[in-house]
């Protein structure tokens, strides 16, 4: 049975048609001073919301959408309906998530015209807060923390001596910077993560007890990084774990000590990736996969799920390999013989060893 559309969220922003989508180089169809105040489904859509058509069998719920402006593709595929505005692209799932990330940050722009310190945060005298932070209810901030403009603090949260917090970033409750980290511009760190805790770096010692080995390094993010729930990104044990601009991490994902990940990489859920491994620039590595450390990875590398990275990778392609469970004598003996049957072919990078 359909949904029956919702009211739209009560909020103070309303923005108008022209404002939200003409920026975005589209031209509107309809009513550009239609005043919208959120977006959704096309099924849930209200008179004030937008919404968009992605695949093609959501065509009969676009005919019955109540949604004030759609985004439609440009393939000629649907028919103008009876909408109070539209606005036709090539890419409408694109479009759609553009507009909704800047109609969120207008949004968020509203919440954040003042900075504020709830009473019971603790705040050392020596922090740096620029103008428009917000330290939420419990949140610690250490000695010599820096942080930009806009930046929110959630509950809970934690924040270590010399933590550096570029500008428009916004941690949610829980989260926690060791110290001396270091995030740049508009970075998205979601609850629970773990940012800055020490490598997992032990030497056996003759009575084959483990030795720590000091992590005296720290990590680095660049601008826009988004750090899915609950997901660890550990400090170096000399020099830094790195993660470039545009970098996005689901949840649940260990980085390790001395990582290095290029611009734009995507990475989803309950990915291992192991200490000083080296990851391109736009690569896409699928849910948990493993990666072994001390390799790298060319840029524009696609890993599929499950997928067990055991050697260097020096060219872009798409790799997979999942392989049952077995004793590892015969999963030895199952993969050297599936080597066999299928040799490498001419130009195949991917080598053995590291």
């Amino acid at each position: 049975m359909p949904l029956e559309p919702r009211q739209a969220e009560s909020n103070t922003l309303s923005v108008s048609v022209a404002e939200l989508f003409e920026p975005l180089g589209v031209e509107v169809h309809g009513d550009s001073a239609l005043a919208l105040t959120g977006f959704s489904s096309l099924d849930r859509a209200t008179a004030t919301e937008f919404s968009f058509l992605g695949n093609a069998r959501y065509r009969e719920t676009l005919r019955s959408t109540t949604a004030g402006l759609v985004i439609l593709p440009c393939d000629g595929s649907v028919e103008v309906g009876a909408w109070k505005s539209w606005v036709i692209t090539k890419e409408p799932y694109l479009l759609f998530a553009k507009a909704a990330g800047l109609f969120v940050k207008r949004r968020q722009a509203e919440h954040l015209q003042h900075s504020f310190i709830h009473p019971t945060a603790v705040v050392s005298p020596d922090a740096i807060l620029a103008n428009g932070c917000q330290v939420h209810a419990q949140a610690v901030i250490e000695s010599g923390v820096q942080l930009g403009i806009g930046t929110v603090v959630g509950a809970g949260s934690f924040l270590g001596e010399g933590v550096r917090i570029g500008a428009g970033s916004w941690l949610a409750p829980r989260v926690v910077i060791q110290a001396s980290a270091t995030l740049g511009e508009r970075c998205i760190i979601h609850a629970g993560a773990v940012i800055g805790a020490d490598g997992f770096g032990f030497v056996a010692d003759e009575d084959k007890s483990w030795v720590k080995i000091p992590q005296t390094g720290s990590v680095h993010l660049g601008d826009d990084v988004e750090v899915g729930a609950n997901t660890t990104i550990d400090r170096g044990t000399f020099s830094n774990t790195e993660l470039g601009n545009g970098v996005k991490l689901d949840n649940l994902i260990q980085v390790a000590h001395n990582v290095q990940i290029g611009d734009h990489t995507a990475i989803a859920g309950c990915v291992g990736i192991a200490g000083s491994a080296r990851i391109g620039r736009f690569c896409q590595i699928a849910g948990a996969a493993g990666i072994l450390g001390h390799l790298s990875i060319a840029d524009f590398t696609v890993v599929g799920p499950m997928t067990l990275i055991q050697s260097s990778i020096t060219k872009a392609g798409t790799y997979v390999g999942v392989f049952p469970a077995m004793e590892h004598r015969r999963w030895a003996k199952a993969a050297a013989s599936l080597r066999r049957g299928f040799p490498a072919a001419k130009g195949d990078t991917a080598r053995k060893g590291n």
